[in-house]
């Protein structure tokens, strides 16, 4: 396994003002959060972001989380009911899980691993 992931699912279509409610939770919650840039010649470049007016907005959003010496990915798209996260995979690493599971509208966690479930929500168009 590469990474350490989940995919949670709302239980509306995100929408700015609920994407700037996550971000604010995890400015609030971790030591840092940026956001990838915008577009093929940003070239994987992060910006920190301080308050959520510093959101880079474009219909599909990547932010790295950070903490200590830790860090998880999420990914989401605006209109959609989904994000992701991935994650080293090492045992102890709970971040991928940590930032889903306080976030208002939440319906469900998966574990990346579960194949079944994660079939279902491709085949229902919400992956």
């Amino acid at each position: 396994m590469d990474s350490k992931g989940y995919v949670a699912l709302f239980h509306q279509p995100l929408s700015k003002e609920s994407i700037r409610g996550f971000v604010e939770t995890w400015i609030g919650t971790y030591d840092k959060v940026e956001q990838v840039c915008p577009g093929p010649e940003a070239g994987g470049i992060t910006v920190s972001l301080k308050t959520t007016e510093d959101i880079l907005w474009e219909k599909n959003l990547q932010f790295r989380v950070l903490t200590g010496g830790e860090f998880t990915w999420v990914y989401l798209s605006q209109q959609t009911r989904v994000i992701e996260t991935s994650g080293l995979p090492f045992a102890d690493n709970t971040m991928p899980l940590d930032v889903l599971v306080e976030l208002p509208g939440l319906a469900e966690i998966i574990d990346q691993i579960n194949e079944r479930r994660l079939n279902q929500l491709e085949a229902e168009g919400l992956l």
